[in-house]
């Protein structure tokens, strides 16, 4: 807000127009013929004037103190899971989109668990910036008190509706200003990307390449994990997406994976299939992870039942397994 310039003799006899979508003031010379000196209407307009500027000066500086707030909670949590030692665990699942029932009972035994913290791998509402679905999405995970880290996928934002990233971002809680972004916790180094950047849909490229590539080069964590929301190799099985995730770019995919490989990333989780499977691709394990309520791909033989993973790493050991919405463990590594 800019000082205000204290009214004289000289200043009366200016043409000074203050406007707002709802009225004009002017001087009494101005075009309108307004006169202060007969009319007291202007000194009320004059007095609403000020009433609305400080309305919206006080509103500008609640907003601004809730973002900060919100900044601030965020970096609290990661600084807090910087100073984690020994062993903890947390959990990986996603693709809960119009699945409510099936990710309120999997949020319930998530909790149970009591991990240090959550990922979840992408698609968490059914249609890309539709703030009630987001409402809806964060109250049913209103029982997640731990840090809770999203990926972007591709329900949640589209390149074809640029509101939505706006939204996501208004709705999220991130570390920084990229949709992408890493933490530490304990000895462990934690990645999330976003495949759903406009121009990069389904890659890893261009600036997010750059920082993801210079993140593991300067990283000295004893275990490094990354997650995104696109596979790099979908299973292919009646409906889905093989050939279409990372696998639709070759190029931009072997690139990504070969940086994956030189900087020893343990495992690489991923979303989008609505099933669960595990592979090991040149030395890096493949998780995907999209049983977390949206309808399956396949059946519970490929794979297709919802689930959550437990990652535990303790000191140079990583292991896990894999709970499907009945709390059987289906898989263990």
């Amino acid at each position: 807000m800019g000082t205000e310039r204290q009214g004289g003799a000289d200043d009366r006899g200016r043409e000074d127009i203050i406007r707002s979508s709802e009225f004009i003031v002017q001087s009494k010379d101005g075009v309108q013929g307004t006169d202060y000196s007969k009319n007291n209407n202007g000194l009320e307009l004059d007095v609403r004037k000020y009433t609305i500027i400080s309305l919206l000066f006080t509103f500008a500086m609640l907003v601004s103190t809730a973002f900060a707030a919100q900044d601030q909670q965020i970096q609290q949590k990661v600084a807090a899971l910087e100073k984690l030692t020994g062993k903890f665990t947390f959990v990986v699942f996603g693709d809960n989109r119009s699945g409510d029932d099936t990710y309120r009972k999997l949020v319930s035994m998530i909790v149970a668990r009591k991990p240090a913290f959550v990922v979840n791998v992408g698609d968490m509402i059914v249609t890309p910036g539709d703030v009630k679905q987001w409402a809806n999405f964060w109250q049913m995970s209103k029982p997640i008190t731990m840090p809770y880290f999203l990926t972007v996928g591709n329900h949640d934002v589209h390149t074809k509706l640029p509101l939505s990233e706006k939204i996501y971002k208004e709705q999220v809680d991130l570390p920084g200003n990229k949709m992408y972004y890493s933490f530490r916790a304990g000895n462990s180094l934690f990645i999330v990307l976003d495949s759903c950047l406009v121009g990069e849909d389904r890659k890893v490229s261009g600036e997010q390449y750059t920082w993801l590539e210079g993140v593991l080069d300067r990283s000295s964590e004893e275990h490094k994990f990354l997650f995104i929301h696109h596979p790099m190799y979908p299973e292919n099985f009646p409906g889905t997406h093989h050939g279409n995730d990372l696998d639709r770019y070759p190029s931009e995919r072997d690139r990504f994976e070969n940086l994956m490989i030189r900087s020893k990333v343990d495992a690489f989780f991923a979303g989008h299939e609505h099933y669960y499977s595990r592979k090991t691709v040149k030395g890096i394990m493949h998780i995907i992870s999209g049983g977390g309520g949206a309808p399956l791909y396949g059946i519970e033989g490929s794979g297709g039942f919802y689930h959550f993973i437990v990652v535990t790493v303790d000191g140079n050991k990583v292991s896990g397994e894999v709970v499907d919405v009945n709390g059987n463990v289906r898989d263990r590594f």
